[in-house]
Parts: structure tokens; sequence; C-alpha cells
């Protein structure tokens, strides 16, 4: 913490690593609360980016797939080894919520497990942030034409429950149950909770809460069986004749064709020369009509352009046509490398068409597993070619060959690569601005964080996480120096500054899935489930630590010192010492969330059921919605300042609140009736007015022929030899004005 004393008519501030001189306390304070402002947001800066490795790690692991063999079919089949859910939760949340679990854990341990203000402020700032500012901004920023609706209610529901009873359950521990005092039973029940988040959700993910019962069909094993070529029926003649039936035996009539490969799993043999190997793709049960589908691939152990080389593009059937080939080049096989396989998948069937529901992917997708085999493994006898065998089963060399020229192009990129973008150069001056400003950063974590592709992302992910430490440390020092040299406590710097820059990740992350995703899940059961991590890993995980360590060490002279004015106040703290936690602001701020927080989920669940989603809709409501949660995050920070800066009693507060809650009602009114009628003055000035009926002028004009053509004479053309009687319309036709 933050040492304030008064020298000379400046503040003397220091921190744990900062200021690195005794000269920089002579500075006036307004210089150095600038610069520590600025340095705040470098290092917030730096922090976003290392959390975007940090997130490519994640998907990285997240996305590994096995081939596991199904009980009731015995077939063999491809699937993730994380369950959506699982990864939504566990690694996506830790993921985006990395700094600010970070930033309460190493805050405990800097403060020698005594409490401090920013680790749990923070995550309360940040939790707000969250579900008030980016959940707005992703309604606001979807079209007024489309919609989003979360698909996995269930896991919405669990998670909207378990984000409001965590701060609900930090509240009772701090304030109601041994007021101030965390004990080890307390802190262990947060961190518990964590996984109970997880099963729970899975069981709802899986369908066991549901009255229907799993839906997901068993699996024998979790491991990979060693890979071997399977077919359904090894004498099956694949041709063309050849008719795919239902599970009923029965011909699956489609008229447009079954697209299949001759079998899910095919092994080639490889030399040493590069081959080019002719992949059959059949169209069965129909050939009429244009049909198409995408066709891409994907590495299991097989690495591309080392073991093969990728292609993907579409796959296209005219009429009465039921053979097309995907041509694959496989690449030579050194003397002692081992097998390695890789998948070919058809996706996106078009014109009527549909996947082979029997093999792999079933009828969303069709997936073939290529093994290449190494003609020389069957020969290896020699010293050499055995212990290259040995190396390449353990780590893959040519993973680590890929890994090598990664790591070397995202060192390039990140000096050269302007825009962002897979082209180099490039961009707008801004991009180059920005660039110039992150160099430091990017150059940095391109040569000291791996590529993910080493150890299925895991090097990636634990450098990257310690890197995030270690800038959260040194973050905490710039917060606490920037609140001392301004005189703001550390709870308002934690709510506000620090909660904004640990949440940039989370921003920019949302509202990216909000528009390019189908469903509102990502951009919405992120954050509750954001929310609930925060709390059971951020506030659980360190104040479990600091709980265990009190009860084992007891009073000590450090504890004394701190803590001489009130231990004799605190039941419990008498007998030695325990993990102290000031429950005054922290309380109240929960409370204001908590309160917050409902309003925010009724209007989001309001919007599912007016709407149809509860991202985008028409662009008033949208504007509204926006507003009202902006309002209820403001209404929440300003109630917490204020609460801050004064000693109040329950009236105070309470009537504090009640003004607030009329200042944000009053402005939604307010807005939401200029914007009702402003697009309402809109509709009325552009609305056609209607036409009289003699109004002819917007009748359709005969179409003039050419000039020396011939002018056919219409019904109503009168002949120009023979003059027309002048005919009035009747009594009951004719128009009176």
């Amino acid at each position: 913490m933050s040492d304030p004393t008064a020298t000379s008519g400046s503040v003397r501030c220091s921190g744990l690593l900062f200021p690195l001189n005794d000269q920089e306390h002579s500075w006036e304070d307004p210089v150095r609360a600038v610069l520590y402002g600025i340095a705040m947001l470098y290092l917030f800066l730096g922090v976003n980016i290392v959390a975007d490795k940090f997130m490519s790690a994640i998907e990285m692991i997240r996305s590994k797939k096995l081939r596991v063999r199904v009980k009731e079919s015995g077939k063999l089949v491809t699937v993730t080894m994380w369950n959506p859910t699982i990864a939504n939760l566990t690694l996506m949340a830790l993921g985006s919520s990395a700094p600010e679990i970070m930033l309460s854990i190493v805050e405990v341990f800097r403060n020698g497990f005594l409490a401090g203000d920013l680790g749990p402020s923070t995550i309360l700032g940040s939790a707000a942030f969250n579900l008030f500012v980016i959940v707005g901004l992703c309604i606001l920023t979807i079209p007024s034409s489309e919609v989003r609706r979360i698909k996995e209610v269930g896991v919405f529901a669990i998670t909207v429950i378990f984000s409001l009873f965590s701060y609900l359950w930090m509240l009772f521990i701090v304030q109601i149950n041994t007021r101030d005092i965390i004990e080890v039973w307390e802190a262990g029940v947060t961190l518990a909770l964590f996984p109970v988040l997880i099963c729970i959700s899975y069981l709802a993910d899986v369908g066991w809460l549901s009255a229907g019962g799993p839906k997901a069909e068993p699996i024998t094993t979790g491991r990979s069986p060693s890979i071997m070529s399977y077919r359904d029926d090894p004498t099956e003649l694949h041709d063309d004749n050849v008719v795919i039936k239902d599970k009923e035996g029965v011909r699956i009539r489609n008229s447009a064709g079954v697209l299949t490969f001759e079998s899910d799993t095919v092994d080639i043999a490889q030399g040493s020369e590069e081959r080019i190997v002719a992949i059959a793709v059949h169209r069965r049960n129909g050939t009429q009509g244009t049909v198409a589908c995408n066709y891409s691939m994907e590495p299991l152990t097989a690495m591309p352009d080392y073991d093969y080389r990728h292609e993907e593009g579409e796959l296209r059937f005219g009429p009465g046509q039921s053979r097309t080939d995907i041509k694959v080049a496989l690449l030579p096989k050194r003397a002692g490398e081992r097998s390695d396989c890789f998948q070919i998948i058809l996706s996106n069937a078009q014109g009527g068409a549909q996947f082979n529901p029997h093999f792999d992917g079933a009828e969303a997708r069709c997936l073939l597993t290529v093994t290449i085999r190494n003609e020389a493994e069957m020969n290896e006898s020699g010293f050499t070619e055995r212990a290259i065998s040995l190396v390449d089963g353990t780590v893959n060399i040519d993973r680590l060959r890929l890994g090598s020229v990664t790591w070397y192009e995202d060192i390039y990129d990140a000096v050269w690569n302007v825009s962002g973008e897979e082209e180099e150069g490039g961009g707008t001056t801004g991009d180059l601005i920005l660039h110039l400003i992150s160099l430091p950063w990017k150059l940095t974590y391109a040569i000291m964080v791996p590529p993910p592709i080493y150890c299925g992302g895991w090097v990636c992910f634990c450098f990257a996480l310690l890197h995030i430490a270690i800038l959260t440390a040194v973050i905490i020092d710039f917060a606490e120096l920037f609140g001392c040299v301004c005189g703001i406590e550390d709870f308002i710097t934690a709510i506000t500054f620090m909660a904004l820059g640990t949440s940039m990740p989370d921003l920019f992350a949302s509202i990216t899935a909000a528009v390019q995703d189908e469903w509102a899940d990502a951009s919405i059961i992120n954050v509750t489930g954001s929310n609930s991590v925060n709390v059971f890993l951020g506030i659980g995980l360190p104040w479990t630590m600091a709980s265990i360590y009190w009860a084992i060490v007891g009073l000590t002279p450090t504890w004394e010192n701190k803590y001489a004015d009130i231990m004799l106040t605190l039941e419990g703290a008498q007998n030695g010492g325990v993990f102290i936690v000031s429950g005054d602001h922290l309380s109240f701020s929960v409370s204001i969330f908590s309160m917050a927080a409902c309003i925010c989920l009724g209007v989001i669940w309001m919007r599912r059921i007016k709407f149809g989603g509860e991202l985008g809709g028409p662009f008033g409501a949208k504007l509204v919605s926006f507003l009202l949660l902006v309002m209820l995050y403001c209404f929440y920070i300003g109630l917490s300042v204020w609460k801050s800066f004064n000693e109040t009693s329950l009236q105070q507060e309470i009537l504090a609140v009640g003004v607030a809650a009329c200042v944000v009602e009053n402005s939604v009114v307010l807005v939401g009736g200029i914007v009702y009628a402003a697009i309402t003055w809109s509709t009325k000035s552009t609305a056609v007015p209607p036409k009289s009926p003699l109004d002819v002028e917007d009748l359709p004009k005969p179409e003039e022929p050419p000039p020396g053509a011939h002018r056919p004479r219409g019904p109503r053309d009168p002949c120009p030899s023979v003059p027309q009687p002048l005919q009035l319309p009747s009594d009951d036709t004719f128009w009176h004005p």
C-alpha cells in the first residue's frame, strides 16, 4: 500500500517497486498524477496484447479433438476434448477475467497476506462494466433488422443465478456472518462454488436436468484409440449404386443426393517422394439438380506444409453427376518418422443435398480421417531410425518445425504488420500511430511468449499468464501511486480506472461475438459466467490462501500494528491473527450492484419476450435499452463514490438510493420520449401522402415505340379517321369533390 506523508508541500507516495528514485517525490503532484495515469494506460495496453496471446492459447486448448468409440453403435467419432459449456465457464472465462483474478491474487501476496482494496473492488467494478456497459453496447451494435437470442437458456439461467448469488454470498461473509472477518470455511466455500457451477452447468448442457434426460451418446472412453483403419463393412463395394439407408433400414429419400466419402477413415502409404492422391466424394440416392458443398482440412497429428498441403474450396456436382474427387498432396516422409493423420471435412451442403448420417460428423458434416503411413516404418532397423521414431512419437518433430516458423512469423508481424491484417503493411495513419505506440509490447510478447502450437497451447498459456501476473503487480503500484497523489482512495481507483482497463479484452471480444455469431450466448453468457468466475476464483482463491495463512501463523507484530485500533472491537480477533476485510464500502457497493443487476437482467429477459431476442431489435428500443444500462452503471459508480467520501447512516443510504433511482428513471423516460417523438416525426415526414382519384401523374405511361416502328392501336385509342363521341361517366362512378 502507498504510504502518503506530507513533505514540503508535496505528497510522499511509495509503492512496492516505484518510484525508482527519491528525486521523484519532489515533482509536483499534478505532473506525477498525469505520468502515473499515462503509465497505467500503457500497462493496460500491454495487458490487452498479452491477453490476446492468452486467448489464442485457450482457443488451441479447447479445439483439441479426440477419436472415440460410441458404446451403442461401436463407431469411431471425432469429438472435441472440451465440452463447450465447460470450456466457456473455465478456459474462456479465465481468459477474459485473467487480469482481474491475477490482480487480486498478486495484491494479497505483495501485502503479506493482508487484504487490500484494489483486488475485490476491481472485480466488482469490472462486473458492473461487463453487465451494464458491454451488454448495452452488444444490444446497440446489432443491426435494427436483426436480433440475437440465447440458445442455451438453461445454462444462461444457471450462470445468472450463480452470478447474483456470488455477490450476495460475498455480502454475507463480509458484512453479516463474522463481520469484517473471513474465516477459513467461508473462503473455502467461495472457492468450492466454482466447481459446483461447472458441474451444474454441464448437467444442464447434456440434458440431465431436463425432463428428456441426457442428450449425448455414451462414449466408452475419453482417450483416443490407436489409429487404425475403420470401415462399417470392409466387404462393402463402394460404387455409385450403393443406397444409403436410415437406422430403420429404409432408403433415405433425397432426390438431390446424399454426399459421402467411401469410408470415414482411409490409410495411405507414403514414401520419400511427394504424391497426389484422389479422394472420392460420392453423391448417392439421387442426382437431380446441381448441388455443392465446402471442403477443408484440419490437422490432428499431421502438420500442414510438412505432411500434406492444406487445401480448401467448394465441390460442385452437376445434374446426373454422382462423383467428384479432392486432390490431396502428400509430402515426403523421412526415415524414422511416425505415421500421422489429418481430416478432410465436408460442410455446408447446398442445393438440397445432405451428408451421410452414418459417418463421422453425422448430418451436419462429413469427416474423413486420413492416416499417412510411412512406407519405411516397418523396415526400421538402425539405431538412428529408432531414435528418430521415439522422439517423433514423443514430441512430433513436424510440430516443432512448424512452431519455429510460426514463432519467427509472429516476431516479423509484430514489427512490420501495421494494420493487424494478414497482409503486412498498409493501414491508415491511425493504425500506424497505434502500431508505433504498441510496438514495444508487441515485440516483447512475440519474443517472450511462444506460439500456441507447442504442447497443445499449454506452453503459451503458462507464459502468457506469468506475464499478466507481472504486469498486474506493476499496475497495482501505479494505481496506488495515482490514487495517492490525487487524493483518491484505492476503492474508487479500482471500481473506475482499474475496472475499465482490465475489462477492455471483454469489451472487444463480446462485441465481435455479438456481431459475428448467430446466437447471443458468447456475448451474454460469457458476461454472467465471467462475473461468477471472478468471485469464485478472484475472491475465493486469494482469500482462502490468506485465511489459511493467518489460521496457521496466528498473531504477528505486522498484523497487530495494522489492526491495533480495531482488534478489540472485532469478535474473534482477540485470540490471534485472522484475515480481515473491511466491509463498509464493499458491502454497500455489492448491494447497489445487486439491485442494478436485477433490473438489467429483467430488461434482457423482457427484450427476449418482446422482440424475440436479447440483442438487436428496433432502433428506438435498442437506444433506450442501451441508455438504461449505461445509467445503471452510472447509478452504481455514483453511489459507490458518494459512499466512499461520506460516513453515512442507513437512512441516508436509503435516501441516496431513492434519489439516484429517480434520476435514472427520469433520464430514461426523458430520452425515451425524445426518441419516440423523433421516430414518430421521421415516420410522418417520410410517409407518402394519399393520391387523389383524379391524380394520374403516377399512372404507368405506355412505352413509346422506336421511330419508324408500327404503333399498335390499343382498345382505348380512337381511330384517327373516325370521330369518337365524348364518353361521360355515369352518376354512380362520377367522382364528386
